[in-house]
């Protein structure tokens, strides 16, 4: 049997009246229509905008675009705030203030009645009768001990107070009239299960 193969020829039909381009600001981009065939008498023809590649890379770079900057908006911004500097004055002495060679040092004179008041106290139990002898004790072992880290020219007030620890809150406080560029202070406390005890050191530069 014999076949008779018909020619098949492909035309791209012309069209005038194409769509406008999409220009650059654009941000919707939407998918042409493939080309389509239509099959004639011995002949196919393929209609339809020749640019669907053209279409398909623009869609793909608007999509980049626009996720790129939605990764930009969701960054936290940093915000530099210009502020002018500040100048430091240092504290001036005054004439009539005393200015040693070496300061009080009430870090250490603090470490120092920290360690000792546990060792003294942590046997002994409140009784009123004895507390004034106690507290006279306390006051020249102190003044003994701290006069070891004392610079020179500098005069020692040790202050002592011991009452009864009885599940009353007591505070203790007070005043005095000194050089603030010279003199200095420490204090600490101690505490067991029947007493307390607030150990205050003045230390008064005499020149």
């Amino acid at each position: 049997m014999n076949r008779k193969m018909s020619k098949v020829t492909f035309q791209e039909i012309s069209k005038d009246d194409r769509e406008p381009k999409q220009t650059a600001g654009s941000l919707v981009a939407g998918i042409k229509s493939a080309p389509q065939f239509q099959a004639g008498n011995g002949s196919a023809t393929r209609t339809g905008n020749p640019d669907v590649g053209f279409s398909l890379k623009g869609l793909l770079a608007a999509k980049r675009l626009t996720k790129e900057l939605k990764i930009r908006a969701t960054r936290p911004r940093l915000r530099i705030h210009h502020r002018k500097p500040v100048t430091i004055i240092n504290d001036q002495v005054p004439v009539g203030s005393a200015i040693p060679k070496e300061k009080f040092p009430c870090a250490e004179v603090k470490r120092l009645i920290g360690e000792y008041l546990p060792s003294r106290l942590s046997a002994v139990s409140y009784d009123p009768a004895t507390c004034a002898t106690l507290t006279t004790q306390l006051c020249d072992a102190i003044k003994n001990m701290v006069k070891q880290a004392t610079p020179p020219r500098y005069k020692l007030i040790c202050s002592v107070t011991i009452g009864s620890n009885d599940s009353e809150d007591i505070m203790v406080t007070s005043q005095c009239l000194w050089d603030p560029h010279s003199d200095n202070f420490t204090s600490c406390s101690y505490v067991n299960k029947t007493m307390f005890c607030v150990v205050a050191v003045y230390a008064v530069y005499v020149e």
